[in-house]
């Protein structure tokens, strides 16, 4: 969920963005809100804000309304309030809605708020503030207080001055809007006081940066019952390099450390013995590389052990991942697959086998298709995984955030052109590339069915095309005029994201996915689907059944590829959250209303037909901003 600072404009809204994701982070994600967002057709902002922070008053009243209404939380800073009717009785504010809403009136700077049966007014101050000293929970803190600018509201009071006793800081009766008296910059304390008054969920302390977790050194491992697999992507690797091949066979080889350089990472690869010599670290893992060598963040650390890890060197040096888990798993669910070698190189090995993973890295995504060099040579297929990203990344920029519990992986695999591939092995016509993304998402809905046969929370995941995942949670109920007690509310669970890169007739295809497993509140995520908690749950056995899942429906693919997406349409429509919904095209002038009737199995397009009749209408999907959530498909701004 976003909290969103407005407006983008004002001198102290960056550092107050930054000052609140060293709060909130990895809960909530603050970002700017620039006056032409707020005024987005539909208000698309609505459907991911937890809280909109305003400094200044916003150009356009309805949308702020139009939050509000929903139940939205609104933190404002340098504002006076005051109670009742501004102008008297015969003053005409339009008609509001019953229970909390917000309207307008003569002066833009003024916001009148119907809270219950109550109503109190917001007006914005550009004066300059003077030294002022605040006491919040019997600590003082200087402000920057605005003297004429009163909170003559009775509410709860989140502070006040020292001087003269005035509130400076109260929240309203609905506990959905908080007010200050004081601008920015703002105390630590100040800005928790209120975000927790408001009822966002995050530390109690803000994060040490000293403490923030660092990239700490990823495994190279392969299944145990496939162990030359991890021999052979090294072999790769020191082929590519000119290097002297390991001394002995392939069941004991003895590698020297070496270190394989790219455009955006230097990967150092070492054979370390377990358990190593001990040594006064931060992190058991750290024993297992050079001491001091953590310093640069270009340098990514690979760890190749002998052999399998066993259960104790988990505990001390994965904590937070069981790869004997995860291997147990794919063996689990591929038990009744087919085995057939149609999506993967016939001298390859099957998905799931090859698994690099660190407890801490940049992101997967971008150590594989980031580094050009790296991601050609290494051998296909093979899985990146992580526990935590520090910079996550999802579809058109976005950032992911990735705390624990969420599953975040990138899986490499390699794809021959039809009519330009000299390498053996299947092929795929060009075009068909594009539902890879398709496949993947759809592997996402059928692992969790796999998971949870009996559908008691299954049912509930659901696709956003193209390439988000939901989930349908029960209505939050935050506002006192919420009449949607029945209706699910779709919430952002996870997303896919495809990058391909081609060369000497094949495709690399980087498949990278985020998907919220074990998270709790404010994050949405599978395990809060279930009314009852769900044995097996768990990161391991879900990124196995995904990547099983995939494999099952690649290889159907490319067996059937001549149909194109044809024989997998039934299944994602019946997934996804958008037959027959109605949407209005903000690309074309006028205006036009359409409503979604499928994909088109050709190429992928989303494909809809105008209210009024005629010809289908189809859309691509990196062409186009969708906000249908909102009903809204608007020109992608680049």
């Amino acid at each position: 969920m976003n909290v969103l600072v407005y407006p983008n404009t004002h001198p102290a809204a960056s550092s107050l963005v930054e000052t609140l994701a060293s709060i909130l982070t990895p809960h909530y994600l603050p970002q700017l809100l620039t006056p032409s967002q707020l005024s987005v057709q539909e208000f698309p902002w609505h459907t991911s804000c937890a809280l909109l922070l305003l400094l200044s008053p916003p150009t356009d009243h309805a949308a702020v309304r139009k939050y509000i209404e929903s139940g939205g939380r609104i933190l404002a800073f340098g504002v006076g309030v005051r109670k009742g009717t501004l102008f008297g009785p015969s003053h005409d504010f339009g008609s509001l809605s019953a229970g909390l809403g917000l309207g307008m009136v003569k002066d833009t700077t003024i916001l009148r708020v119907a809270d219950g049966n109550a109503s109190f007014y917001i007006s914005f101050s550009t004066a300059s503030g003077t030294n002022a000293d605040v006491l919040i929970n019997d600590t003082v803190l200087s402000v920057s207080r605005l003297p004429m600018c009163p909170l003559d509201l009775e509410a709860h009071i989140l502070g006040h001055y020292v001087e003269g006793n005035a509130p400076a800081g109260i929240l309203s009766q609905s506990g959905l809007v908080a007010m200050w008296n004081c601008t920015p910059p703002l105390p630590d304390i100040l800005l928790s006081q209120s975000l927790s008054a408001l009822g966002l969920r995050f530390s109690s302390q803000r994060a040490d940066s000293s403490l923030e977790p660092h990239i700490l050194p990823q495994f190279l491992l392969a299944r145990p019952d496939s162990w030359q697999v991890q021999y052979r992507v090294v072999e790769a690797l020191l082929d590519h390099l000119n290097f002297r091949s390991a001394v002995g066979d392939e069941s004991q080889p003895k590698w020297e450390p070496f270190v394989f350089e790219d455009t955006n990472d230097n990967f150092h690869f070492y054979f370390p013995s377990i358990p190593p010599e001990a040594r006064n670290t931060d992190h058991p893992i750290l024993e297992l590389i050079p001491p001091n060598f953590l310093s640069n963040p270009k340098v990514k650390h690979v760890l190749v052990p002998s052999r399998p890890l066993t259960i104790e060197d988990e505990r001390i040096y994965t904590p937070q991942f069981s790869p004997s888990a995860f291997f147990r798993a794919i063996d689990e669910f591929r038990s009744g697959m087919k085995d057939t070698s149609q999506g993967t190189n016939q001298d390859s090995w099957r998905i799931g086998e090859a698994l690099m993973y660190g407890e801490v890295v940049s992101s997967t995504q971008t150590m594989f298709d980031k580094n050009p060099s790296f991601l050609r040579i290494l051998p296909p297929p093979i899985v990146s995984l992580a526990t935590v990203q520090l910079a996550g990344r999802g579809r058109g920029g976005n950032a992911w955030l990735s705390p624990a519990g969420c599953l975040q992986m990138s899986l490499k695999i390699r794809i021959g052109l039809k009519g330009s591939s000299l390498v053996p092995g299947p092929t795929i016509v060009p075009s068909n590339l594009v539902f890879i993304q398709y496949l993947y998402a759809l592997a996402i809905i059928d692992a969790c069915h796999v998971l949870n046969p009996g559908s008691e929370w299954a049912h509930k995941v659901r696709l956003k095309w193209p390439n988000d995942i939901y989930g349908l949670f029960p209505s939050s109920q935050r506002s006192p005029v919420s009449n949607s007690k029945s209706t699910p509310e779709p919430r952002k669970i996870g997303g896919v994201l495809i990058n391909t890169s081609f060369g000497g007739g094949v495709a690399d295809v980087v498949i990278g996915s985020g998907l919220n497993v074990l998270n709790a509140p404010p994050i949405a995520s599978l395990a809060q689907l279930a009314s009852t908690p769900t044995p097996g749950l768990s990161v391991e056995r879900v990124a196995a059944a995904v990547l099983t899942s995939f494999e099952r429906m690649w290889n159907s693919f490319l067996q059937n590829q001549e149909q194109g997406f044809h024989p997998f349409m039934d299944q994602y429509l019946r997934s996804w959250l958008h037959s027959d919904q109605l949407v209005t095209l903000t690309n074309r002038t006028p205006h036009q209303s359409v409503r979604i009737v499928g994909i088109t199995p050709d190429h992928g397009l989303l494909r809809t037909v105008p209210m009024g009749g005629g010809e289908f209408i189809d859309l691509q999907p990196d062409g186009n901003s969708f906000d249908m959530m909102k009903g809204l498909i608007s020109t992608k701004k680049r």
